[in-house]
């Protein structure tokens, strides 16, 4: 009886792994070229370097997946045993699946570095800021900007504060549509997923004006407005209900930095000022991506996050200096 269940039992444990470790790189990763992140890598590698809080996470982390590849080298041994050890094999593989889900659903070494690291290195960069990564933007103020439907909503990596006197959120966001096929399967496609941000201007603009990449075609042609810069033109397209109001926006000054940003980062940026609220989205994928392996590695992971953030800083006060130069 054993003989016949424990093969089917291994090989699906097995195949059940290798889609655990396959989903956990599957995520889009912050596309930043390593030279802009090395600045900020620096503000990260002088609280992670030498952090002890760090250093004993990093030891159990380690010793953890020594384990753990012990326990499958040791499974995958087992399983050419079993037809000659018999129920005795068949009780030691169940203990070390059973250690082994243990070891994956009680994983929490980066606690310590979203609870403690990070927090530290965002207020060392801005000064006022709160950080937490169990907190998101709720849904219905992603809402409030008026981008895509979706079906499944996700945000977490909360950044929060005042910012020159300007209320300001910042998130992760990941938003998917559902697709169910004629045999009733169901999957999940992302539309977006990356940096959102809502600031609150001092100003009402008393319009709206979206700024999107103009590879996403919206049909409103009566919204549409070309912009004298050819280089912008290449990478965004305009849609507004006051043309007067928007070709005093963006002004080329804006305009090119917004390129300038652009051609530094590979980073697309849609901005959406609706009356008197600034929404920025960044197509960034993934933020704040932790792996534990050395202080140089770690603090350039952060660092590339940093450089999400200071893009998000330097969008906001590019608008909110053109909105407030001028009454509207």
């Amino acid at each position: 009886m054993y003989g016949f269940i424990f093969p089917i039992f291994s090989f699906f444990f097995l195949f059940l792994i290798i889609v655990i470790l396959i989903s956990s790189f599957k995520g889009k990763k912050v596309k930043i070229d390593d030279a802009v992140s090395d600045k900020y890598k620096d503000i990260a590698f002088k609280l992670i370097d030498g952090n002890e809080v760090l250093n004993e996470e990093r030891k159990k982390y380690r010793v953890k997946h020594l384990l753990i590849r012990f326990i499958l080298i040791s499974f995958v041994f087992l399983i050419f045993l079993s037809r000659y050890i018999g129920h005795l094999t068949f009780i030691i593989v169940l203990a070390l699946v059973i250690i082994l889900i243990v070891l994956i659903v009680t994983n929490n070494d980066k606690n310590s570095v979203y609870g403690e690291i990070i927090p530290k290195i965002i207020n060392d960069y801005m000064k006022g800021l709160k950080y937490n990564h169990y907190e998101g933007i709720s849904s219905s103020i992603y809402r409030e900007a008026r981008f895509e439907g979706y079906d499944r909503y996700s945000s977490d990596d909360l950044i929060s504060g005042t910012i020159n006197d300007q209320n300001f959120i910042m998130s992760e966001v990941h938003t998917e549509s559902r697709h169910t096929d004629s045999d009733g399967n169901t999957t999940y496609t992302t539309i977006f997923h990356g940096a959102f941000a809502k600031v609150t201007l001092k100003k009402d603009f008393k319009c709206f004006v979206n700024i999107i990449n103009n590879k996403i075609k919206l049909f409103s042609k009566d919204k549409y407005i070309t912009i004298d810069n050819e280089a912008f033109e290449k990478i965004y397209d305009v849609f507004t209900d006051d043309k007067i109001k928007a070709m005093r926006l963006l002004t080329p000054d804006v305009t090119t930095k917004m390129i300038d940003l652009y051609n530094e980062t590979g980073i697309y940026c849609e901005i959406k000022i609706i009356n008197n609220i600034l929404y920025i989205r960044l197509y960034t994928g993934s933020l704040f991506d932790f792996s534990f392996s050395n202080p140089e590695k770690e603090a350039r992971l952060i660092g590339k996050s940093l450089a999400v953030i200071d893009s998000v800083f330097k969008v906001m006060e590019n608008f909110i200096g053109e909105v407030e130069r001028f009454d509207v």
